[in-house]
């Protein structure tokens, strides 16, 4: 399975002059947590979707990662929903979108959902689409968004076609939380830090601490 990660929005909820996917979050920006992850999961190519309004974003992703699977696309930047149905000319099987503003994702979490979305769809053969999300009173964060009693967090397996789709939810137990604010970094690093320290984590859940690198 292949990913879009959608760095393209202009983050308007953060108030600072650097561009999202690049506020910084232990020293590192903070699309290179998500790239860790996705490079070091079950995803084989990764489509970095970057706009107008991240022009700095996609001069940094070209000096970082002259990575073959590791690809950028430019997008019309007019909004989330808009760019990932301009983007859907890039795949033809499911595909993972992930939001660049999610630090404390995981190969392991990545990994799960994919297995998730293969496992149902061997039961549901009309399935096409995997949301996931979290539950409303468990998020860290300050969401804007809610489905119910559920929040989701920015990822989703779509398949490649630009209608409704049949859709599942999936629910996420790990600590995580888009990154929209101030505030919300504060939690994310504490996190990040939380599971760095954790050894007996470290088998199975990986985040790129500030020594790391993502190359």
């Amino acid at each position: 399975m292949d990913a879009l990660l959608m760095a393209g929005g202009k983050g308007s909820r953060l108030k600072v002059k650097i561009e999202k996917p690049l506020l910084p979050i232990l020293k590192k920006p903070m699309i290179d947590y998500v790239i860790y992850s996705l490079l070091n999961s079950k995803i084989e190519n990764i489509y970095i979707a970057v706009s107008k309004n991240t022009r700095k974003t996609k001069e940094y992703l070209s000096k970082k990662y002259p990575n073959k699977r590791i690809k950028i696309i430019d997008t019309p930047g007019k909004g989330y929903i808009y760019d990932i149905n301009y983007s859907m000319r890039y795949f033809s099987e499911p595909f993972m979108v992930v939001s660049c503003d999610i630090p404390t994702i995981t190969p392991k979490i990545i990994d799960e959902i994919v297995d998730e979305y293969y496992t149902l769809r061997s039961q549901y053969r009309d399935l096409e689409a995997l949301c996931v999300v979290v539950e409303r009173d468990k998020y860290l964060g300050r969401s804007t968004v809610a489905m119910g009693k559920y929040i989701p967090i920015g990822i989703n397996i779509l398949y490649p076609a630009n209608r409704e789709q049949v859709e599942k939810l999936y629910i996420l137990e790990e600590p995580i939380l888009n990154v929209n604010t101030l505030e919300e970094r504060e939690i994310a690093e504490a996190i990040i830090k939380s599971i760095n320290n954790d050894n007996t984590k470290k088998d199975n859940i990986i985040y790129l601490s500030s020594h790391q690198d993502c190359d």
